[in-house]
């Protein structure tokens, strides 16, 4: 018989899939393991006691250790264990919640029917279902299209991954599901769009226009945003946003869904993130995560009388609502996540997020407003997000995309703190609700150690590699001229590189690069050769990545650059600083 590994960092090694992180780190580093928890801290494996700066994932809202909920998950327990609500069937706990949810919005917005699921992804999935069998019911013959953000995050089902905007996570699980679409984020720091904040008269919300105009629509079922962008690097909505999305909405008939997963229950400082602006009114609601505060799985989706009385009324005799999950209202959930509410009431968490989130913020500027490398600090109640640049005047990022952010991250985490390296170079952070402003400081105060211990290991090659990048590019020709200044053999090491350039429109052209035994060849090519990677974009988007005008991993996101074939060959080229 085989010896057993001894430790939970072996044990974990051997048989646990970790989700959204990379094998290879897991390989090297192993996992961090937490063992307890407590009001708004967790302990390590080694005893390390650490401020929980992201509620875990988003969720745990109330703190950890509340023994009201616990006591009324255990109780249920003994009560009901399980039961279904397929078919019909019911019982007292999914009832009273959904009475309790249906009560917590406005009146006049109708959201008076609920569906329980295990989560937000499923709940979303649930959503597009319900969208899709409303037209259908409607009996409007429209291939029901849902459109999203870039940066927007919707979960990793099939469906939900390819509304979600943030193009890594899609990448090599293709096909994806037909039926979905994107358009610009509000995100304003970076517009996608080379847009001023000032200026620019909402020209994002306006991309909706856009595609109704490009498509129809009659081919538009639903548009679903976050409130606030949370996995795609914490981003609020300039003012007037929503307003402007509502009106597109009502003049064309498209319904239009609030995915509250992160932002509900008080974490941006009112109950539903949707009230924090005026005029956005939803036809759905997407909740989970705060909904339980994550002591137990639970998501929902909450549905206007208008979408649900056109399915109720329409489905033919006989015919069911054909989706559901096994754990669909959960009775243990169900109790969960009424006791949660009655703490978040009880304990004013949405006015204490409100305040004391206003407080995180004012710490942050104060503190980290002035680094070299922070970019921006944003954020709406208690989600935070500090973007990191490796160039504050040309908000050029890292050369190695995500390298700053997690460096931060782990760091902060030997220091005492667990915040949240997001996928556009920003740290996160979300405590729970219940955190003080002794608490705030103290995140703070590791934060700034962090960052400065980033950028004294980092920043150096940045600079140097400012130096080698030289003057401003003109054309996509100069910049591939130019490559061979820029390439350092000392640092190639053992690099293979074998990529592609198809660049478009004016300017353009195909050029292979390769890198071996520490050596770089540039050729330019009269058609595409065959590599293990090819790099797509407009002449224009990458001489605007090359200046540093545009940053390689946002113009993926928002597909002005798309790599067909070894996304890790792209990946070697920017380490090399040849992106």
């Amino acid at each position: 018989m085989p010896d057993i590994p001894a430790t939970l960092a072996a044990r974990d090694a051997a048989h646990l899939i970790h989700p959204v992180t990379e094998p290879r780190e897991m390989a090297e580093h192993g996992p961090r393991i937490v063992v307890s928890a407590e009001g708004w801290h967790v302990t390590d494996d080694r005893g390390h006691k650490i401020i929980d700066g992201f509620a875990g994932l988003w969720c745990v809202a109330v703190g950890h250790g509340r023994t009201e909920i616990i006591d009324a998950v255990a109780a249920q327990l003994h009560e009901l264990d399980y039961f279904t609500t397929f078919h019909g069937q019911s019982h007292p706990r999914a009832i009273e919640l959904a009475e309790r949810l249906a009560a917590m919005f406005d009146p006049s917005h109708g959201l008076n029917h609920v569906m329980f699921s295990s989560g937000g992804s499923e709940a979303n999935e649930t959503n597009f279902k319900l969208v899709r069998l409303y037209w259908a019911l409607r009996g409007e013959e429209r291939p029901v299209t849902i459109v999203s953000r870039h940066h927007g995050y919707h979960g990793l089902t099939i469906a939900t991954m390819t509304a979600t905007g943030i193009l890594p996570m899609q990448w090599n699980f293709g096909p994806n599901a037909p039926g979905f679409r994107h358009v610009a984020a509000p995100y304003c720091y970076k517009c996608e769009l080379g847009l001023e904040p000032s200026t620019c008269g909402l020209a994002c919300a306006d991309t909706l226009e856009d595609l109704v105009s490009q498509v129809g629509a009659e081919k538009i079922g639903a548009f679903i945003a976050e409130p606030v962008i949370g996995a795609g690097g914490i981003i609020p909505p300039p003012d007037g946003y929503f307003a402007r999305i509502r009106e597109i909405c009502d003049r064309h008939d498209i319904l239009l869904i609030a995915d509250e997963v992160v932002t509900g229950f008080g974490r941006t400082g009112t109950m539903f993130g949707h009230q924090q602006w005026g005029g956005f009114r939803p036809d759905i609601v997407t909740l989970a995560k705060g909904l339980t505060s994550g002591y137990q799985p639970l998501g929902a989706s909450v549905v206007a009388d208008h979408v649900w009385n056109t399915i109720a009324e329409r489905l033919p005799k006989h015919v069911p609502v054909s989706h559901g999950f096994t754990y669909s209202g959960h009775p243990a959930a169900c109790a969960a996540a009424m006791a949660n509410l009655d703490i978040i009431r009880a304990d004013g968490l949405v006015t204490q997020a409100n305040e004391v989130g206003a407080y995180l913020q004012e710490r942050l500027r104060a503190r980290l407003g002035d680094h070299e490398s922070v970019g921006e600090i944003r954020g709406l109640g208690l989600m935070a997000g500090i973007e990191l640049v490796a160039d504050r005047s040309t908000k050029r990022g890292f050369s190695m995309p995500h390298s700053a952010c997690t460096m931060v991250e782990h760091t902060a985490w030997d220091r005492g703190l667990y915040c949240r390296a997001m996928g556009i170079e920003v740290v996160g952070l979300a405590p729970p609700l219940s955190i003080d402003r002794a608490c705030v400081d103290e995140m703070v105060d590791i934060l700034v150690g962090s960052i400065e211990s980033m950028e004294a290991e980092l920043l150096p090659a940045e600079r140097r590699r400012s130096e080698r990048t030289g003057p401003r590019h003109e054309s996509a020709s100069a910049i591939f001229d130019a490559m061979g200044s820029r390439f350092d053999p000392s640092t190639a090491g053992d690099a293979t590189v074998d990529v592609c350039f198809a660049l478009t429109g004016e300017g353009g052209g195909i050029w292979h690069v390769i890198v071996a035994d520490g050596s770089l060849s540039v050729e330019r090519c009269d058609a595409e050769p065959r590599a293990a990677a090819t790099i797509r974009a407009s002449a224009g988007d990458y001489v605007r990545i090359a200046n540093g005008e545009l940053s390689g991993a946002e113009a993926f996101t928002t597909q002005q650059l798309v790599v067909d074939g070894d996304l890790g060959q792209a990946a070697g080229l920017a380490e090399l600083g040849l992106m």
